[in-house]
């Protein structure tokens, strides 16, 4: 009789979307697309200044006329018992959120970790005052109700019928690469005290101690890792992916879909009010249109995490985006820039402010652009409060195209039974000849 069919598992190779980080003290799994994570004792780049993955400044010690403080982030026996020292940069080493979570898989940790931890460019930074948000608003409802009486006063808001279609914007779409130097929410460009500065008491804490375990005890739980839900602030993060998106718009609605992971879904409601009551992972929007310009309300969010050594937010989230189209020379629509308003009472002292632009790549008549649904698999698991990459020989393993559901059945209920290999998908057929080594 043919060997039994979990065999299969070992053949197939299955895409996961794991950490750049593998836990301390263990081998490292490999991974298509994801550099091997630095082992402990891992040796920083050399020289007085060197560069870390993606051109991270390094530095072995506090950069020239920066002057290291008795306990930072990678020295603590407590971060908590240290938040008057959260304020300043050199708690951090001057590395900025994403920084610290790269630290281990960028070689940056040191030879004696964490104590050996690397220092970045201490005068790198973006200003707080481009981060909080410049409109007078206090709430997202007050925010929106002024824009809708500003386009009242117009005669709008603008009615779109299928007679008269919204603006084609329909499409595929990618962030403008070049607001990447303004994207504070990527965590790459600010230090991490000034991101800590825009949250309250209970929300800083959360963020140190996101720092604390994603640098510090090489620890991350990060969404993907684990097929957790992305969450709504994810949207604007630079890995999730969902900033490339298919878009379509109708007199009722606009819909944005993307992910990497995970699926984002964004509707856009036309001229509807919010209903939900049980917060939504990417909330609930509304909006109308002003001429043009798309206005929309984000509310009724679930509260998460952004990850990456950055921030959690609560429930009260709320966001108010403006989507503003923009033409080339000739007139022609190339793509809108998105100016969002982040509205948490809970978590942030202020309303915080974005700008991002999209560009639109093509149109939705593209012969071969398809948009292709995601399902989240991952066989990482936490062991011993470390993610972990699992085997086969786990039992928490799971063969997810290697029928899951029998392998179970017959692991625990068919025990000794005689089973005809008769039946077998030829492909699957196949796949056993090759691993018997029946076919050349």
């Amino acid at each position: 009789m043919r060997a039994a069919l979990p065999a299969v598992a070992t053949a197939i190779a299955i895409f996961i979307m794991a950490p750049a980080i593998a836990p301390r003290h263990a081998a490292p799994a490999a991974q298509a697309g994801v550099a091997a994570p630095a082992p402990a004792g891992a040796q920083p780049a050399q020289g007085g200044r060197g560069r870390g993955r993606a051109n991270t400044p390094t530095f072995p010690g506090p950069p020239a006329g920066m002057q290291a403080l008795p306990t930072d982030l990678f020295s603590s026996k407590n971060f908590y018992k240290d938040k008057a020292l959260w304020a300043d940069k050199r708690y951090f080493r001057c590395n900025t959120p994403r920084q610290i979570t790269d630290i281990w898989t960028s070689r940056r940790i040191g030879a004696n970790p964490p104590a050996s931890a690397s220092w970045g460019e201490c005068s790198d930074d973006y200003p707080r005052e481009k981060i909080v948000s410049p409109y007078p608003y206090k709430t997202a409802k007050e925010h929106y109700d002024a824009l809708l009486a500003q386009a009242k006063a117009k005669g709008g808001p603008t009615v779109y019928t299928r007679q008269n279609p919204p603006p084609d914007w329909d499409g595929w779409y990618a962030r403008a690469p070049e607001d990447a130097n303004t994207q504070w929410i990527w965590g790459t460009i600010n230090q991490t005290p000034t991101i800590l500065s825009l949250l309250t008491p209970e929300y800083q804490k959360r963020m140190v101690q996101m720092n604390y375990h994603e640098g510090v005890t090489n620890a991350p739980q990060w969404e993907a890792s684990f097929c957790y839900p992305e969450g709504y602030m994810r949207w604007w993060a630079q890995a999730s992916g969902a900033g490339n998106f298919q878009l379509i718009a109708s007199p009722t609605q606009v819909q944005m879909i993307s992910g990497t992971a995970a699926n984002f879904l964004r509707q856009v409601l036309i001229g509807r009010s919010h209903v939900q009551q049980v917060p939504q992972w990417y909330g609930e929007t509304v909006g109308f249109w002003d001429g043009t310009t798309l206005v929309a309300w984000t509310a009724n969010v679930q509260g998460w995490t952004l990850s990456h050594s950055m921030f959690e937010f609560s429930n009260a989230l709320e966001t108010i985006d403006i989507f503003t189209p923009r033409v080339d020379a000739a007139g022609n629509f190339v793509g809108f820039t998105n100016d969002t308003t982040f509205y948490d009472p809970e978590a942030f002292v202020q309303p915080l402010h974005n700008v991002m632009r999209f560009n639109r790549q093509t149109r939705l008549d593209d012969a071969s652009r398809r948009y292709t649904y995601i399902e989240c698999l991952s066989n990482l698991r936490n062991t011993n409060g470390r993610p972990t990459q699992l085997t086969a020989s786990d039992p928490r393993y799971i063969d997810y195209y290697g029928r899951p559901w029998a392998q179970n059945w017959e692991k625990y209920f068919e025990i000794g039974w005689d089973k005809p290999d008769d039946d077998l998908p030829a492909d699957v057929l196949d796949i056993l000849d090759r691993l018997d080594g029946k076919k050349k």
